[in-house]
């Protein structure tokens, strides 16, 4: 098999130029939250620029390798800081949420089950880019609107609703039959719900939650019904 220099060094410019996009949205979540902004606010920041590395991933990356090793190196770095330097990227985690909370870490991680199944092994990228989305834009959104409307982190009905137009939006772009897609968002909405320090679950983080329930969901419902 014949290495193509030429598309390996244009991925690695891509993976650098969105390593930098998160790094930056990292970075801006501290400043929001230096400034006084809550937590559960600074952290969607985290999300957005989180799901704009997946949203581009399909459309600049040949395959599934340089998003699920960009992943991995970020899930490394933000578990690392944790230990060395909590403050390091406080306005997603670290000294900015109480101790034994590793959201940031799991938003990164989930990525690499998702891509390695849905995208690497089942060539399903959109399925995959789906998920994560409902979780990095989805929630993210919710959080804000909650914000908007209750003034505090709470599982609110209004901020449910938002989340899942957020996330019919999404199934309806990227997922064929768009009926799967509109019963993995449904999903992605309860379990955002569920799950998390405020959820009736609390044992799990929502972070990783949403994206594995939802595509075991889409996955399962695409090979019942013979669409995969």
């Amino acid at each position: 098999m014949e290495l193509n220099l030429e598309s390996l060094s244009d991925e690695l410019l891509y993976a650098i130029v969105i390593s930098v996009i998160v790094i930056i949205g990292l970075w801006f979540s501290n400043i929001v939250y230096d400034f006084g902004v809550p937590h559960y606010i600074s952290r969607k920041i985290g999300h957005f620029s989180g799901g704009f590395a997946f949203f581009a991933s399909p459309l600049v990356f040949s395959s599934a390798w340089w998003p699920i090793i960009l992943s991995v190196c970020f899930g490394i770095l933000l578990l690392g800081a944790r230990f060395v330097k909590p403050s390091t990227f406080r306005g997603v985690g670290g000294s900015g949420r109480e101790k034994g909370v590793f959201a940031e870490i799991w938003f990164a991680w989930v990525a690499v089950p998702v891509l390695c199944i849905s995208w690497l092994w089942l060539k399903q990228p959109a399925i995959a880019v789906s998920c994560l989305l409902f979780m990095a834009w989805g929630d993210g959104i919710t959080g804000l609107a909650r914000w908007r409307i209750y003034g505090k982190a709470v599982k609110g009905l209004w901020g449910s609703l938002v989340m899942l137009g957020i996330c019919l939006v999404i199934s309806w772009a990227f997922i064929e039959p768009l009926w799967i897609g509109i019963i993995g968002s449904i999903v992605a909405v309860v379990t955002e719900w569920a799950f998390g320090d405020i959820g009736i679950f609390k044992w799990g983080d929502d972070n990783w939650a949403i994206p594995i329930f939802s595509v075991a969901t889409i996955l399962g419902l695409m090979k019942l019904t013979g669409n995969l």
